[in-house]
């Protein structure tokens, strides 16, 4: 190897290193600790200087930041690796969950100072907005952040004062948005237990809105785990409960209120019920229309938009490719523009999926092209995407075979997966 390949080489993994410990949370001195080194170890190590020639340094770092030696070293393994989450991300969230601080408000010990609520309501926001722009690393350094201090909230404004119920709606804030993360990333047991303990959060505040809100994660929760029935149930209950203030209601409440069908009609779908599932869909538009324009209220993304993208997921889950593509058609590109990244990826990925059902691989493989020039990060992480790669592949040939070879390997698929 040439010397200034070598040291090009000894900079990039430097780079890995720094980028690493940060996204870790380890300040230069904690990790120099952590790998018994020095810092000034530390700082030639990040800046090239210093390589790590050894295979059990590599291998102690790896150790310390959780990740495997190849992120390290491999160029495909940290493309795919900085795009999304990680299993050590996914486990600070299963932990921050599945503590008995969020059972329990008894045995968490009392902090210095209780948290600071409209801090608190600023990292809510944070997080939601992080969501919609499918930005995963931060949701995965956030959520476990976000959930051990709403938590803490909560024990340290008991009672039922407005202190108290605030701290209870950031909790539930918090746990939906976390359980709207788990749902992309196909870890549903985890979102259904973040959905249910939102949903309790909100029915002890009161609040019908916050309620509709949680209740939304619970039906996709439970549509996912493949409760159908248990699912569109509660979609009934939860539209019974706010159809009396339709009339009047806020652009939050029509929001949430029009939300609620259109989650339930892509239930119904899955759930191979076509007519209740487009029924669904129609009651979604009527209250779109009554809203008249494309907002965000709750992180929502609800509206005339949302329901054409809907329509598209709708005919996608009924197994029909060339409804999808129809579907598609009605879709304005203009207000499309206008949503949330996550919104518009979601429906990109439902129109490619839409070609390969209808019997157009190639279609399929630019649609998913397109999807990833415009979206990498949700092509490379989200396991939808993933799945549609790995099927598309197996029958691709030609040009678009190559394509698509080089797409899986972005995406962290090796030629044996």
């Amino acid at each position: 190897m040439a010397m200034d390949d070598a040291s090009e080489r000894r900079r990039e993994i430097g780079r890995r290193v720094a980028q690493w410990r940060v996204r870790r949370g380890l300040s230069r001195g904690r990790f120099a600790e952590l790998c018994e080194r020095s810092l000034s170890w530390v700082d030639k190590v990040e800046s090239g200087e210093r390589g790590l020639l050894r295979l059990p340094m590599l291998e102690r770092v790896a150790e310390v930041l959780h990740v495997s030696v190849e992120t390290l070293a491999d160029t495909a393994e940290i493309r795919q690796a900085r795009h999304c989450l990680d299993l050590f991300e996914v486990s600070a969230i299963r932990s921050a969950l599945q503590s008995y601080q969020a059972i329990s408000r008894v045995f968490i010990p009392s902090a210095a100072e209780p948290p600071d609520l409209d801090r608190l309501t600023q990292q809510v926001t944070y997080a939601w907005t992080v969501y919609q722009n499918a930005h995963w690393p931060l949701l995965g350094q956030t959520l476990p952040r976000l959930l051990t201090t709403a938590q803490a909230a909560v024990a340290a404004y008991p009672g039922t004062d407005d202190q108290a119920r605030r701290a209870r709606t950031l909790l539930s804030q918090a746990y939906q948005v976390t359980a709207s993360t788990l749902i992309k990333l196909d870890e549903f047991d985890l979102a259904w237990l973040a959905a249910e303990r939102g949903f309790v959060l909100a029915e002890e505040t009161g609040d019908s809105l916050l309620i509709g809100a949680a209740a939304r994660q619970v039906v996709r929760s439970l549509m996912f785990l493949k409760h159908y029935d248990q699912s569109l149930e509660l979609v009934r209950v939860s539209i019974d409960r706010l159809e009396p203030e339709r009339d009047s209601g806020s652009p939050a409440y029509l929001s949430l209120y029009g939300m609620l069908f259109l989650g339930g009609s892509v239930c119904a779908a899955r759930a191979s019920k076509p007519a209740v599932a487009r029924d669904l869909l129609d009651e979604g538009h009527s209250v779109a229309r009554q809203l008249g324009y494309d907002g965000n209220e709750y992180f929502t993304a609800f509206g005339p938009t949302n329901v054409h993208l809907y329509r598209v997921g709708v005919q996608l889950r009924l197994g029909d490719g060339v409804g999808v593509l129809s579907a598609a058609r009605q879709v304005p590109p203009n207000d499309l523009s206008r949503l949330p990244k996550e919104r518009r990826s979601s429906y990109y990925l439902d129109v490619a999926w839409g070609h390969s059902l209808a019997g157009h691989p190639d279609d399929a493989v630019s649609a998913l092209l397109t999807t990833e020039n415009l979206f990498p990060d949700v092509v490379r992480c989200r396991p939808f995407a993933i799945d549609l790669i790995d099927t598309l592949r197996r029958s691709a040939s030609g040009t678009r075979a190559q394509e698509l070879k080089q797409l899986a390997a972005r995406a962290g698929l090796k030629d044996d997966d």
